[in-house]
């Protein structure tokens, strides 16, 4: 290299030199500048909690540039206190799980006061959770099972570390907005078979703690703390599976364990008076009340082993399945296994009842192959018996139509008469008026409802057309709705001229009181007992008509036998009469009496007579019987009737039931030959 070269590279040399002295290394490498110019780590201390023993500070960690928790011993607090505190520090740094709150850093201020900092916690602690699920119906119990679940995830691996935790409570547990799950605070913490624990002397003594809240000479919370623990004797891994208990109480029921002041629920978790979580709150299943209850027995071998037990205890409820603390019955474990099969049990149930569906259709449709063998064979009997019937039915025609035609002859003869009537009545009706007759007697029995329609029509034109006779029709009208049991309409008529029918008057008056027109659509009681009354004032015209009315209007029913009775006076319980075989008894004692009244008139021609029966009585002529003209069977053994050539009035006569004495050859020979004799 010559000469001219070297100075040439000396020269650059100089120029980078210069260069690099001119930079700033902060400027290069502003955070590590920052950190190099920080003289505190901590700093914005804001107060977010204190407790028994420490304080909580929300504090900016200047290093890392977040927030977190710094545990830190009150003001006034004695020197006695600083090991307790990093002993909390270390051993919650000592179990690194998800469920564990973490511990970054532990040291010593300016002053020489200790501290540790930790995750800054955010969300809510179990105890305001379970305020919120109690007042609003909030996090369902699936989910607070979850929470619970993850406490025992935490103490399970805390107990793999040798630690108890001694102070679980609702309020050491942080439940973040996102599922997260930390147990806090273990100051109170113990590492079983360790050498650093604190006395008890020393956590307590009132001078080192400033007056603040202990209870009594016990570490722990009432209602949460086990038995051994209250009474200070010795402490493992069961008096947290007893504080697990009674936070799964408070899990399921939204409650404490127990309630009183701090010496009664001491009192109470030494003796195990505690009352089922299923008394305290509504719809907590049986089976985790169980659990609840062996995990805070009162004697810790009767406990569960291990926090692994509970957990298993609880997944099984979970999983559908009856934990072994529950000693659940046949019906509780099908309903269980359902719930876990639900599916396949639809399924099966489903498959099943298609067999069973499968299985009635044949068993139905070989009971119908039977029922129609059966039925084919019933119907060839019946074609026999029809075949047999038929021969006779053929034979019975050639009377029926014999008889048929006899009937349409008094049919036509009838309806002649009746058409007369009709035109009588409508052309003599205001005359009839007039003298008192408003209507055919004949033709009234006939037709009752017509004859009555037709007259109360005439009656009211009369009123409208011949104003100087209104009052004397409307006189009728009393009669008319008297004859139809309207009692209380007619009663302002019977007051127009109450003189005419004194009589009625007074009747109607006690009727339109006491008559009851429902009961009277049922029973003919009542009837009986107006006829009775009609009878006794010599009014037998009326008493006829009122019968003929009502019979037409309501037909035969209960006790009506003895309103037709009541038509015949001191002779009633000579008669009797049955509806369902239309049959007439006339026992007459031996008496002498007739079956028309004084006007000559018939009044049981209305009723469907078809058999008649006489029983000692002095009837000599078939004309008393005359207008039975429905009558098929006649036995007059019981009466002096010898001449039987009128009884050819009868067209449906089929039978005659005579003595010997009572009927000669000639008389048999002049009765039609479809009447049978015995």
């Amino acid at each position: 290299m010559t000469e001219e070269s070297r100075d040439r590279t000396q020269a650059l040399n100089n120029l980078f030199d210069e260069a690099f002295e001119e930079i700033d290394p902060a400027a290069e490498s502003p955070l590590h500048g920052q950190l190099c110019s920080l003289q505190e780590r901590y700093g914005q201390a804001e107060l977010i909690a204190v407790g028994g023993m420490k304080r909580i500070l929300k504090v900016l960690d200047q290093h890392g540039n977040r927030h977190v928790a710094m545990a830190r011993l009150h003001e006034d607090a004695s020197e006695l206190l600083f090991d307790p505190l990093i002993r909390e520090a270390r051993l919650t740094a000592l179990l690194e799980h998800p469920n564990v709150i973490s511990v970054h850093d532990v040291g010593v201020d300016k002053e020489g006061k200790p501290y540790f900092t930790m995750d800054l916690k955010v969300g809510d602690g179990l105890d305001v959770v379970l305020q919120k699920a109690l007042a609003d119906g909030g996090y369902p119990l699936s989910d607070r099972l979850d929470i619970f679940l993850k406490v025992c995830d935490a103490i399970t691996y805390a107990h793999s570390r040798d630690v108890i935790h001694l102070d679980l409570k609702p309020a050491n547990i942080q439940v973040g907005h996102y599922g997260e799950v930390l147990v806090c605070d273990w100051g109170l913490g113990k590492l079983i078979g360790g050498t650093d624990e604190i006395d008890d002397d020393v956590l307590l003594n009132p001078d080192l703690l400033s007056g603040m809240t202990v209870y009594g000479q016990v570490k722990g919370t009432p209602g949460y703390m086990a038995p051994e623990q209250i009474r200070g004797g010795t402490r493992d891994k069961r008096t947290d599976i007893y504080a697990l208990g009674a936070l799964l109480y408070a899990v399921l029921t939204c409650r404490p364990p127990l309630a009183g002041d701090t010496d009664a629920m001491q009192q109470a978790a030494v003796s195990g008076d505690i009352v089922p979580p299923t008394e305290r709150g509504s719809g907590v299943p049986e089976s985790l009340s169980a659990v609840v209850m062996k995990a805070m027995a009162l004697e810790p071998a009767d406990r569960y082993a291990s926090v692994s037990d509970l957990i298993t205890e609880v997944r099984a409820f979970l999983g559908g399945f009856s934990p072994v603390a529950h000693e659940s019955g046949l019906s509780t474990e099908f309903l269980l296994f359902y719930r876990r099969n639900r599916v396949s049990c639809k399924l099966a149930a489903a498959f099943v009842a298609m067999v069973v569906v499968v299985t009635a259709l044949f068993v139905d449709r070989l009971s119908a192959k039977r029922v129609e063998a059966e039925a084919l064979a019933a119907r060839l009997r019946v074609e026999k018996q029809e075949t047999e019937t038929l021969a006779a039915r053929l034979r019975l025609e050639k009377q029926e139509t014999e008889t048929l035609a006899t009937r349409l002859r008094v049919e036509k003869e009838d309806s002649e008469a009746l058409l007369q009537e009709v035109g009588r009545l409508a052309t003599a009706l205001p005359d009839d008026v007039a003298a008192g007759d408003q209507f055919s007697h004949d033709f009234f029995h006939r037709l009752p409802l017509v004859s009555y329609e037709l007259t109360m029509r005439s009656v009211n034109d009369m009123i409208l057309t011949t104003p100087e006779r209104a009052d004397e029709a409307r006189v009728q009208l009393a009669y008319l709705y008297f004859m139809s049991s309207e009692f209380a309409k007619a009663k302002p008529y019977f007051e127009i001229n109450p003189e005419r029918m004194r009589g009625l008057v007074r009747v109607n008056e006690a009727l339109a009181k006491s008559f009851d027109p429902d009961k009277h659509k049922t029973s003919a009681i009542q009837l009986a007992g107006i006829i009775e009354t009609v009878q006794s004032m010599n009014r037998t015209t009326l008493a006829e008509k009122i019968l003929s009315f009502d019979y037409a209007s309501l037909g035969y029913r209960k006790g009506y036998g003895l309103a037709v009775a009541a038509m015949f006076g001191d002779h009633a319980n000579c008669f009797s009469y049955e509806a369902e075989t239309q049959a007439l008894t006339i026992d007459g004692g031996g008496e002498s009496f007739s079956l028309r009244t004084k006007e000559g008139q018939y009044p049981l021609r209305f009723l469907p007579i078809k058999r008649l029966i006489l029983i000692d009585t002095v009837i000599s002529s078939s004309s008393e019987i005359a207008d039975l003209k429905m009558l098929e069977v006649a036995d007059l053994r019981g009466s002096q009737i010898s001449l039987m050539g009128d009884l050819n009035m009868f067209p449906q006569l089929k039978t005659l039931i005579v003595r010997p004495d009572q009927v000669s050859q000639e008389e048999k020979n002049r009765l039609r030959p479809q009447v049978r004799i015995e």
